[in-house]
């Protein structure tokens, strides 16, 4: 087996002290430009990798931002492999994170005492958190000091946390009010856990808004709570619309993916889209164009939206303890195949 370079080798190589070379890897300006050059030129030739333990030892960084949400099974496999919201959201993340020289890490949590072990034991230098959990966020307002951007949050906020949001309520306005304007007056609205779901609750808001000024009476009857956005679960929501025998001819979700399992369903029926349905969703993931009928939905920029959070994390670092940062980001109907004017009968 080819024994490792170390740090010592490439000393020795370029004339130089192990603390030489320990200031240039680390970037610490401690040693000349000529210096500093004979070192990268042992190290390439040596071809000598750093041992980033030692590095984040020594430098008190890691390279790493931790990107956490609250899970309660044994992985976050299911999330990722039900929405692809999450993979354009994180690929968002890593691009930036990679262009200053960072790794990210994901983990699913149960509780806020395993967040904090986390978050220590990783050594990470920021984190993003997904989601609404107070009490994670009290925990880590008490015993991390990196930071932390929270993601969809709309709970009171303690300690310097910085937030991502977007126009939420404002997306669920624009969504029903593309359907009252095609005439649409029994509006379903499926939505996740709206008990749960800060985020599923403001843009049922949004919903009631545009309803209230169409005059068009809010029925709670119309509303189908899921219990997830998973593809199974939308599968059910789109059953429960089809029992509910109210003269449903429009269907407003609040992600895409609740979207897709609503028209399987309605359409392994015998239901036609848009003519016996029109359906608008939220998110615009990418499949949603390619869906026959294309999907009408609320857009949101996912992938920039990882990537501005990420941005927020680094703009944080070099700030310090400053003013939190936040920031809402717009939204946009995108009127495509799936949502028509109401069709006489």
């Amino acid at each position: 087996m080819k024994r490792k370079i170390t740090i010592r080798d490439v000393a020795k190589h370029a004339g130089v002290s192990p603390a030489s070379v320990s200031y240039a890897v680390n970037g610490k300006k401690k040693v000349s430009a000529e210096t500093k050059q004979k070192i990268l030129k042992a190290i390439q030739e040596l071809n000598y990798r750093p041992d980033f333990t030692a590095v984040s030892l020594s430098s008190k960084k890691s390279k790493l931002i931790g990107i956490m949400k609250i899970w309660n099974e044994d992985s976050l496999l299911p999330v990722l492999q039900s929405n692809p919201y999450y993979n354009e959201f994180i690929s968002g993340i890593e691009s930036v994170t990679r262009t200053h020289g960072y790794d990210i890490l994901l983990t699913g949590i149960e509780n806020a005492e395993e967040s904090e072990e986390w978050v220590h034991k990783r050594n990470l230098d920021g984190l993003v958190l997904m989601g609404s959990f107070p009490s994670v966020v009290q925990n880590l307002a008490e015993t991390a000091d990196i930071p932390i951007v929270l993601v969809d949050y709309y709970e009171g906020v303690s300690g310097n946390f910085h937030t991502m949001n977007i126009a939420d309520e404002e997306g669920g306005y624009l969504a029903t009010k593309h359907l009252l304007e095609l005439g649409h007056t029994c509006i379903a609205m499926a939505l996740t856990n709206i008990s749960k779901s800060p985020v599923d609750h403001q843009r049922f808001l949004g919903y009631k808004r545009a309803l209230k000024e169409f005059g068009v009476p809010f029925r709670e009857s119309l509303v189908f709570d899921s219990v997830s956005n998973f593809f199974q679960s939308s599968l059910e929501a789109g059953n429960d619309i089809l029992r509910s025998k109210q003269n449903i001819t429009a269907v407003f979700s609040t992600s895409d993916t609740l979207s897709l399992g609503i028209m399987r369903t309605l359409s392994s029926n015998g239901m036609k889209i848009p003519e016996d349905f029109s359906i608008v969703g939220f998110d615009d993931l990418s499949v949603s164009q390619y869906l026959t009928p294309s999907l009408s939905t609320v857009r949101q920029d996912i992938f920039k939206k990882g990537q501005l959070t990420a941005t927020m994390i680094f703009k944080a670092m070099e700030q310090g303890n400053s003013e939190p940062l936040k920031e809402t980001l717009p939204v946009e109907l995108i009127i495509r195949e799936s949502s028509v004017a109401r069709q006489t009968k």
